[in-house]
């Protein structure tokens, strides 16, 4: 099911106290040194070249860190070509997972250096989220699943036919600063996740192509929100969730693929497909390459997350298509007592084009 929201562009700015607040959501960032975010993004944006990877161990060294000399041993490693890679359980997973070395690792073991060229370039930082249930009334402006939105006056909550949707969520985007994740969304702002959940169309939000079905509204600023109560009673289907506290964490990320049908006439009608054939993938390095993303990301396919891939639970095919980029995941949430279909996930999708240009008004969505 993929279809096109309407853009609500609001003013709206606002900013958040220094200090930690009971029930604000957290980020766990990989980059913990001033200037290192620099260093680590160079990292990420091409996890081939270990010549970079060793000029930032040697920054690291060079201010005392531990984690250079441990990055360095790695690299010296994996360019050896063969044995298993160092490995530190005491030093930050999620620093390990962000600059490559969880995903060499998870290469050298499972056997896959022939093809890791391909499978390394595909690699995108993406941050999980973890929801937890708020210990009473969050602070206005945080990132948060459920609830009731944080918006300026005059925000209208959206409906579908005269019914209101369910609002799935806000994320602050100052909170994300820090990590190589935000690096492709805005600066500042808000985003919000809106929803009709209807399953009389076979369990999914809306109906196919609905317009209106589903809303995705950044507001350029987060200044001066107030909290917007529900105008009128919910359907059935749809009300308000459980607030709940975010918690982010940093990792990488790879596609979806399917080896599975390479071998049929009509494979190259399938995103997966299309990947897996350029990725120099097949039969035999399917569990390997699980492996690795189970590495990256664990439980990947009840997981909600923020940019990264799409990683489908039943679909036959990557819900997000070439020429568009993953937004965001959510999953069906026990805790936030949602249930998409029969325990699938919602994956909102932006083409290449507006992704780059920082525009989400013309947002995609498909479940499964």
């Amino acid at each position: 099911m993929i279809g096109f929201a309407k853009l609500l562009t609001l003013q709206i700015s606002t900013s958040l106290p220094s200090s930690p607040m009971p029930n604000q959501s957290s980020v766990a960032r990989a980059a913990k040194l001033d200037g290192e975010l620099d260093q680590l993004s160079e990292v990420v944006a091409n996890l081939s070249d270990q010549k970079r990877m060793r000029k930032y161990a040697d920054w690291l060294t060079s201010v005392d860190e531990t984690r250079g000399k441990f990055l360095a041993a790695v690299v010296d490693a994996w360019e050896q070509g063969e044995g298993a890679l160092p490995s530190d359980e005491t030093i930050d997973m999620v620093w390990q997972k962000t600059c490559g070395i969880t995903f060499l690792q998870k290469l050298r073991e499972q056997k896959l250096d022939s093809v890791a060229p391909s499978i390394i370039a595909m690699a995108r930082p993406a941050l999980i989220i973890e929801p937890e249930l708020a210990d009473g009334e969050m602070p206005i402006g945080t990132s948060k699943y459920g609830g009731k939105p944080d918006v300026l006056d005059g925000f209208e909550w959206p409906s579908y036919e005269e019914k209101l949707h369910t609002f799935l969520g806000q994320i602050r985007l100052e909170e994300m600063k820090g990590t190589v994740a935000a690096q492709s969304l805005p600066d500042k702002g808000m985003l919000y996740f809106f929803v009709f959940d209807d399953p009389e169309e076979t369990g999914q939000p809306a109906a196919e192509g609905a317009e209106g079905a589903w809303q995705v509204v950044y507001s350029p600023d987060a200044e001066g929100l107030t909290r917007l109560e529900p105008p009128k009673a919910f359907d059935e289907y749809n009300r308000v969730a459980p607030e709940c506290v975010i918690k982010f964490s940093e990792t990488l990320d790879l596609p979806n693929i399917n080896v599975y049908d390479l071998e049929r006439d009509y494979w190259d009608q399938f995103t997966s497909c299309r990947r897996a054939k350029a990725m120099g993938l097949n039969r035999e390095h399917s569990d390997a390459y699980e492996a690795v993303i189970d590495a990256l990301m664990p439980e990947r396919e009840e997981r909600s997350h923020l940019v990264g891939w799409s990683h489908p639970q039943v679909a036959a095919d990557d819900p997000v298509d070439d020429g568009f980029r993953h937004l965001l995941t959510v999953a069906s949430e026990e805790i936030l007592e949602w249930c998409w279909a029969d325990g699938h996930q919602l994956y909102f999708s932006v083409s290449d084009d507006d992704f780059e240009s920082q525009r989400f008004d013309r947002c995609a969505i498909i479940d499964g």
